[in-house]
């Protein structure tokens, strides 16, 4: 596994995998540029090829090689061995001079078979939670925070901090926002921020109906402003990083948990999403939407156990309660904006955390799970490979099928 550093990611949404990634391996491919060209030809294909243009790739690309003419081409024909493979051609003439492809594999991870310089290097010795939970219990370590600072570099808990600063200024600002939405002209999708008419609603009611319509509001903040493009964490994807944001803020805000506790759920919620991109996969195009927005539920809520210091068993049963009961889930953003289902998805995923985190602390002393969070993430890989390919992240299939205009 890799550092919880590449895992939390800053940078512009909609799509981490449409957006941060293809981004990077601009930068990458600009920097093994030392010749004058007539342009860049960037070749986008699979899922890429196919939302893209909502997704925000394109724009992606040419801010990653700002000073070079870019051409970008579109191949829907191709089958790809990776569906968000992008091929980067340097271009003298007509001639090809240097070519570089790249493989984008959720949250902003990248990887290449001939340039080995993007590709992060593990840190951790252990592949699955049974492994980590032994390791612990070998050394004698009470929470994985500890387990975590075993291989991390000291840094990490600086940075995790600024991580919670920027994930609670997003939901802040995007609670402050009115206006649309940027989209196309497809009907469905002229949609205005809901966010801070959410929160103003739920500030007036009690109990739970108050608790579930703030974390709404939180996670919509999030999710919205990923979708207009702005800045916010991977948490562990772009698409669904209103869920982990809406669980800490609520409970820092809410519920009066200290910031520098809050931050260490951090490490928890972190250590659950590692796993599952080790062991499955984070990105919609590969394993649909159960591979991001149950992997952020099951963040969200192995993070609530944290905070009110439940067991590991009890950590592990809400993660994987969160997963299992989004096993399935299809990716099917309308006309490839991260708009229609997606925002909605984080302010239910984020009260499903809260529900996981009940089942845990309530009804784990008392029903023991028969199923554990590596046998899910190991079901939820294979749900995921069976998926046909209209159902993660290509606009083809589910709701972006029933709502494309040519269909209704």
């Amino acid at each position: 596994m890799k550092s919880l550093s590449n895992l939390f990611r800053y940078g512009p949404g909609p799509s981490s995998s449409h957006t941060i990634a293809p981004y990077q391996a601009a930068c990458a491919f600009r920097k093994l540029l030392t010749c004058p060209l007539d342009k860049v030809r960037v070749i986008f294909f699979g899922s890429l090829a196919l939302t893209g243009e909502g997704h925000h790739s394109v724009f992606a690309v040419q801010e990653g090689l700002k000073g070079y003419p870019v051409e970008v081409i579109k191949d829907r024909l191709t089958k790809p061995t990776h569906p968000l493979s992008m091929t980067f051609e340097a271009i003298q003439g007509e001639k090809v001079v240097l070519s570089r492809s790249y493989r984008s594999l959720g949250g902003g991870e990248l990887s290449s078979d001939d340039d080995p310089s993007v590709i992060e290097k593990d840190i951790y010795p252990c592949a699955s939670l049974k492994e980590i939970f032994a390791y612990m219990k070998s050394e004698n370590l009470l929470q994985i925070k500890d387990f975590c600072l075993k291989f991390e570099d000291p840094s990490i808990d600086d940075y995790l901090m600024g991580i919670l600063k920027k994930m609670f200024r997003s939901v802040e600002k995007g609670l402050s926002l009115e206006g649309p939405i940027p989209a196309n002209s497809n009907p469905r999708l002229q949609v205005t921020r809901s966010a801070k008419g959410i929160y103003e609603q739920a500030v007036k009611l009690k109990g739970n109906k108050r608790r579930f319509m703030l974390l709404s509001a939180y996670a919509y903040a999030v999710a919205e402003s990923s979708a207009c493009g702005d800045l916010v964490v991977t948490s562990p994807t772009c698409g669904s990083s209103g869920v982990l944001p809406a669980i800490l803020y609520y409970a820092h805000k809410n519920m009066k948990m200290p910031l520098t506790k809050v931050r260490d759920a951090l490490y928890t919620a972190g250590t659950i999403g590692n796993l599952v991109k080790q062991n499955a996969s984070i990105a919609g195009s590969v394993g649909g939407c159960q591979a991001e927005i149950g992997t952020a539920s099951s963040m969200a809520a192995a993070a609530l156990c944290s905070l009110f210091g439940l067991s590991n068993y009890q950590i592990e049963y809400a993660a994987e309660v969160a997963m299992e009961h989004f096993l399935g889930l299809s990716c099917d953003p309308v006309d490839g904006y991260v708009i229609i289902p997606c925002i909605e998805r984080n302010g239910i995923a984020a009260i499903r955390a809260l529900a996981c985190f009940y089942y845990a602390r309530y009804i784990s002393p008392i029903r023991q799970n028969k199923v554990n969070f590596d046998d899910v993430v190991a079901a939820m890989k294979i749900t995921g490979d069976s998926l046909a390919m209209e159902y993660k992240e290509t606009a083809l299939g589910g709701l972006a099928y029933i709502l494309d205009p040519k269909h209704c």
